[in-house]
This record gives structure tokens, C-alpha cells and sequence, in this order.
């Protein structure tokens, strides 16, 4: 009898604990970044913005950023850009560059966004970055199932996507750019709790 009361107190514990992790609030893990920044095709660069005029559709123009020191980015859940852009600027493509330890070289990865005119907040999910399958091609390197690692990001690229008009002026001023991720401690200490809980239980049940 005692043994199947502690049993469901046990279990009591345990859904107390569960419901306590989903309502305790998630702390978040932002890393915002100041870099060292340089033009991209004929873009004129002033601050952290820049201007062009693409001479056809097939050219792009854009900014690069490279980091003094490396990032790590796996446990980070999204990109996020406070960006301000001119009415005719399209479409932008952000360029993740981080190191690739299978082919022992830098390696891309990047999402297009569509952009609306103004200041506005872009958030991409870090998961939807993506490798082209031509860049394996064109480097002949292994595609190892188009593995995404983050762990050493060495740089950042913004650059003019394939839809915007030629001939006509396009600007963009980039206000602040942060890799954002939730903090994954209160989830450790939820599976430290419910292991113990789990030892307990199956002490309980062999004595």
C-alpha cells in the first residue's frame, strides 16, 4: 500500500514538474553583433547601408560582414534584421559563411526574403538557411545530405536577390542584425528532475 501511494505521489511530482516547465517563462539567448563591413558589387557603402543601380537582372549588389571572432550559432533559433529599404528593392539575399570541416572550406548558406518598403523586422528561421546544390558542383565538394552546422560562422552576407528592377536606384540601411536562440536550461533541469524522478521509482518498485 505504501508503495502505490509513493508511486503516485511520484507521478504527481512529475506532471507538477511538467506543467511548471510550460508555464515558466523562456528566457531568450540574444547575440547582436557589431562587424566590420565591405561592399559587395558596385554597392556604395555609407554607415552599415548601401546604394546601387543594377546595369541588368543577372548583376546583384549587396554588403559583406566579416566577424573578429568566430560564432556559434547551433543553438541559436533565428536571424533577425532591422532593416529600412527603398520602395523598389525587391528582394534581398542573406549569405550565412561558416566553415565546413567535411570539405575543409568556407561554405554559404542562404535564404532569399521578400522585402516591403520602410523599416521592418525580417526574422528567418535558422533552419530554412540552405546550400545550393550548385555550389557543390562548382567547388566539387562532398553534399554530406546538405548538412547544416553553425557551430563556426565567419561571416555574413546581404545582397540583392534575382527580382528586383534594373536601372533604378536601390538602397538599404541595415539597423541592427541578431542571432536569437531560447535557452535551454530550464529544459535541462526538467530532464534532471524527471530522471531522478524515474530512479526513484523503479528503486521503490524492485526493494
Amino acid at each position: 500500500m505504501k508503495k502505490r501511494y509513493l508511486r503516485v505521489i511520484l507521478l504527481f511530482l512529475g506532471i507538477a514538474g511538467i506543467v511548471a516547465y510550460s508555464l515558466y517563462p523562456k528566457e531568450k539567448n540574444v547575440e547582436c553583433f557589431e562587424a566590420k563591413s565591405r561592399s559587395y558589387g558596385d554597392a556604395q557603402i555609407e554607415n552599415v547601408s548601401f546604394k546601387c543601380i543594377l546595369p541588368d537582372e543577372s548583376a546583384n549588389c549587396g554588403i559583406a560582414f566579416s566577424f573578429d571572432d568566430n560564432k556559434n550559432w547551433n543553438l541559436m533559433d533565428f536571424l533577425v534584421l532591422d532593416l529600412q529599404s527603398s520602395e523598389n528593392f525587391k528582394e534581398l539575399i542573406v549569405q550565412v559563411l561558416t566553415y565546413d570541416p567535411d570539405n575543409r572550406m568556407n561554405k554559404p548558406a542562404l535564404k532569399e526574403i521578400h522585402l516591403n518598403p520602410g523599416t521592418n523586422r525580417y526574422s528567418i528561421a535558422i533552419d530554412h538557411f540552405y546550400t545550393p546544390d550548385y555550389w557543390f558542383e562548382q567547388q566539387n565538394a562532398r553534399n554530406t545530405h546538405n548538412a547544416k552546422r553553425f557551430s563556426t560562422v565567419i561571416g555574413l552576407e546581404i545582397y540583392s536577390g534575382w527580382k528586383n528592377p534594373s536601372g533604378t536606384p536601390l538602397e538599404l540601411k541595415v539597423e541592427s542584425i541578431c542571432a536569437e536562440g531560447l535557452s535551454n536550461i530550464s529544459f535541462v533541469l526538467l530532464v534532471i528532475y524527471l530522471a531522478i524522478l524515474i530512479v526513484i521509482a523503479i528503486s521503490v518498485r524492485i526493494h
